[in-house]
């Protein structure tokens, strides 16, 4: 792909008025009365087209190679803006399998190398440790390391919740959607604004809640929002003005818009 320009010069509609069909089409009707000669002149007409009908089929020529080449510069665009990884192997066994496994919907506890082959017994351990790495370069998870090659600890990012969830867990909806549904139940009751209020309402388990809340957390300024350090939720609590809430009836008014597919599942039969 390259950044400069392309030059195109501008595609001139088709000729209709040539000289040379000026005779030609008045002469081939005139003919085309007789019985028997209208056949003749759609075999002419096959094989000698009018100035005209050249003229028509290069432009449509140049229009559809103008449009296949636009197409392909968007395409090239879209990848640029909007890359799309695809996990395979043991990677995606490792990605699975962490969504799955007890948590929160927090970043978690660490786990060691050692936790994750316990999640994936029948693959090799250079291969579980590879992964790991893998999903962290991706920003699925960050690994904290200390003194030792193998010392070192994975927790996953609200990346991961937001972009695999919606592919593992089968809930029917992505972390986007259940915030616009957290959005509703907050505008709808203000005693919602006390974290656990807002939970108990949603009726998820903490590892749909958190997630979800994280991401409608990010419509809310710092101020608003409690910064006591806990470990149950993304916030305690939140204190909403006017401005706050327009914000939240904004979201819940959007068009439903998929999550962006930056990071897709692959392997054989269903996660």
């Amino acid at each position: 792909m390259t950044d400069e320009p392309r030059e195109h010069r501008p595609i001139a509609p088709p000729e209709t008025k040539h000289p040379d069909d000026r005779a030609r089409v008045p002469l081939e009707a005139a003919l085309g009365i007789i019985p028997g000669v209208s056949s003749l002149l759609k075999l002419v007409g096959e094989f000698m087209p009018t100035q005209a009908q050249k003229s028509r089929s290069k432009w449509e020529s140049a229009i559809s190679a103008r449009t296949n080449e636009h197409s392909g510069r968007l395409d090239e665009h879209d990848q640029a803006l909007n890359p799309t990884t695809t996990l395979t192997g043991p990677s995606v066994q490792l990605a699975v399998a962490l969504a799955r496994a007890p948590g929160d919907g927090m970043a978690g506890r660490g786990r060691m190398l050692a936790d994750l082959c316990a999640l994936l017994p029948d693959v090799e351990r250079k291969a579980v440790e590879q992964a790991a790495f893998e999903l962290n370069s991706h920003g699925l998870v960050t690994i904290d390391r200390a003194i030792g090659r193998d010392n070192w600890w994975l927790r996953l990012t609200q990346k991961f919740y937001e972009q695999l969830d919606y592919q593992v867990m089968g809930w029917g909806s992505s972390t986007a959607e259940d915030a616009r549904v957290l959005a509703k139940l907050l505008l709808e009751d203000e005693a919602r604004e006390w974290t656990p209020t807002l939970h108990a309402a949603s009726g998820w388990e903490p590892r749909r809640f958190n997630p979800a809340f994280r991401a409608l957390l990010r419509l809310i300024p710092d101020e608003c929002v409690s910064g006591e350090v806990q470990p149950d939720y993304p916030a305690q609590s939140l204190c909403l003005l006017p401005e706050d809430r327009a914000e939240l009836q904004k979201l819940i008014g959007c068009p439903e818009t998929p999550l962006p597919a930056a990071v897709l599942l692959w392997q054989r039969g269903k996660p």
